[in-house]
């Protein structure tokens, strides 16, 4: 299971994580995000990990957090790191919310899940989102041959675990961004040493 994957490694994964370009290059899209929000607007961090660099960047820019993350070692790290944010201990196929957001993130999340939970995960986000709100998402992976295929999935390893991916590829996972109830601000190549990596911001509809 993910979970208990992210379980195993959350030390290291917090001790080891990606380089200040990467940090630079995230938080940027971030910001992109979080532009003309009032002061102490509550913004979803879908998959938020330990915290770091998201969460607290938006906390320190005067945001308030609600963070979801379905690793409760990972959680236990975020409630050092964002100890302001109000955090989840949840899966994000089964969450249901019952509140709207300013804006949300799923930076480098929802592709840990199957794709068959893609079109479910991007309509609860637009539903979370009051009108003319921005998503930030990463639609990772589709550059593999595998994740184009019917079968779907790749597995890598990281600090001795497996990690399973799966996404469709990019212009089928457009459509289906657009078909929750988005409309498509940024969409870029983000990464493309990692298997396509591609960053959206969208704005709900």
């Amino acid at each position: 299971m993910l979970q208990n994957s992210y379980d195993r490694i959350a030390a290291e994964w917090h001790k080891n994580f990606r380089g200040q370009a990467y940090v630079d290059r995230t938080l940027s899209y971030v910001d992109r995000v979080l532009e003309g929000l009032p002061p102490q607007a509550e913004v979803l961090d879908l998959g938020c990990g330990t915290g770091n660099p998201i969460a607290r960047h938006i906390i320190d820019r005067g945001f308030r957090v609600v963070g979801v993350d379905q690793s409760q070692k990972l959680l236990e790290i975020a409630r050092t790191v964002v100890p302001e944010a109000e955090l989840i201990h949840a899966d994000m196929v089964d969450i249901q919310f019952t509140e709207t957001f300013a804006a949300a993130i799923a930076w480098d999340s929802v592709f840990h899940v199957s794709r068959e939970h893609h079109p479910a995960i991007y309509r609860k986000l637009a539903d979370a989102l009051e009108p003319g709100r921005r998503l930030l998402l990463s639609v990772g992976g589709s550059g593999a041959e595998s994740l184009d295929s019917s079968e779907g999935g790749i597995t890598s390893e990281m600090f001795g675990q497996t990690f399973f991916y799966d996404a469709y590829a990019p212009d089928i996972a457009r459509q289906l961004i657009e078909a929750a109830g988005f409309e498509i601000d940024v969409w870029e190549l983000d990464d493309p040493s990692s298997r396509g990596h591609v960053a959206v911001i969208a704005r709900k509809i």
